[in-house]
């Protein structure tokens, strides 16, 4: 499998790149009738999609391997007044956890790998879409000049690398043609298929081809099971106490006490962090129960409940205390 490259923004001229297009004003029209609420806006390169999105309502989370596009979108989404979870990863390996959105939105994206890579992608998706969850994605097709006439070099029969235009030099380009589609997306339902030709733009005739595949995932639920967390007494310290700042965002203000637990690590590799509860003073270390979990959807860590007292809390107490945080994301309470 080829290595992820992405666009180098800085050899871009912006403006073009800032207008969403067309089809996204039908699929977010769409979506949102349909009841959806979680998009996933995968390559969000500098972010129109994932604006237009959020502006509709969506609670967005938008990737890119590119960190240059990640920071423009984090400096325009404040501009435009929304709140987007922006994340730089790699669409190899998302960093989310199962089932975690409703609809994935990826345009002229998970064609930039090679025929081993693009069936990994694709299993990422599988994983991270929920039951009955809806995708629209694009692939490169092989009528495109840039397959059948460029002199591009070969990765496989599959794949050739760009060498150019500047911002997508080392670039790998994946290409199908319609035949190759159904096979890929076996774990699919694929509701529509169109072969798109932008036959003519920037003042010239162009021979630039995709295919627009739109579908849906049907699977079972994915259920975390907490049974052997919740319950369990744990030990740790407090790194971001009662009232602290947030070091990077300091108008986000700890209403509660966290840390993490001492030599047990979570999903991002570093120790489980934890709210603690039970105490109205900051604090620097603890020893209390797990008594819940807090299932970040669009994220690749959990949340620990952890109380230092033996009051009965309920899920609205909890959810109320943490949302200072938890509302930059989307998750579920769980409490064994």
């Amino acid at each position: 499998m080829v290595e992820s490259k992405g666009w180098d923004w800085k050899a871009v001229e912006n403006s073009i790149w800032l207008d969403p297009c067309e089809e996204s004003y039908y699929y977010a029209n769409k979506w949102k009738k349909a009841g959806c609420k979680s998009v996933l806006d995968l390559g969000c390169g500098l972010g129109r999609h994932a604006i237009l999105f959020a502006k509709n309502g969506f609670k967005v989370t938008a990737v890119d391997i590119a960190r240059e596009g990640v920071n423009y979108l984090k400096s325009w989404q404040k501009e435009e007044g929304v709140d987007i979870l922006c994340k730089v990863c790699d669409m190899n390996e998302l960093p989310f956890a199962d089932d975690a959105f409703d609809c994935i939105w990826s345009y002229l994206v998970i064609s930039h790998t090679d025929t081993e890579g693009i069936k990994k992608i694709l299993q990422e998706i599988k994983r991270v879409l929920k039951p009955e969850g809806k995708f629209f994605l694009t692939l490169c097709s092989k009528d495109t000049w840039s397959f059948k006439e460029a002199d591009f070099p070969r990765v496989d029969e599959n794949t050739i690398l760009k060498t150019e235009p500047p911002a997508e030099v080392g670039v790998p380009h994946f290409y199908v043609d319609l035949d190759d589609i159904p096979p890929l997306f076996a774990d699919f339902e694929i509701t529509r298929i169109r072969h798109v030709d932008n036959c003519y733009f920037n003042g010239r005739k162009q021979n630039n081809k995709h295919y627009f595949v739109e579908g849906q995932l049907h699977k079972k639920a994915y259920t975390p099971d907490y049974t052997h967390i919740i319950g369990t007494s744990v030990s740790g310290t407090i790194d971001r106490p009662l009232g602290f700042a947030h070091p990077r965002h300091p108008e986000i203000i700890y209403a509660v006490n966290y840390g993490y637990v001492n030599g047990v690590f979570a999903g991002d590799g570093a120790e489980q962090d934890v709210y603690v509860f039970g105490t109205s003073e900051p604090i620097h270390e603890f020893t209390g129960k797990v008594i819940g979990v807090y299932h970040r959807f669009n994220d690749n860590e959990d949340k620990w409940i952890v109380a230092l007292d033996d009051k009965e809390y309920s899920d609205e107490e909890i959810l109320a205390k943490i949302d200072f945080q938890e509302k930059f994301f989307d998750g579920v309470l769980y409490r064994g």
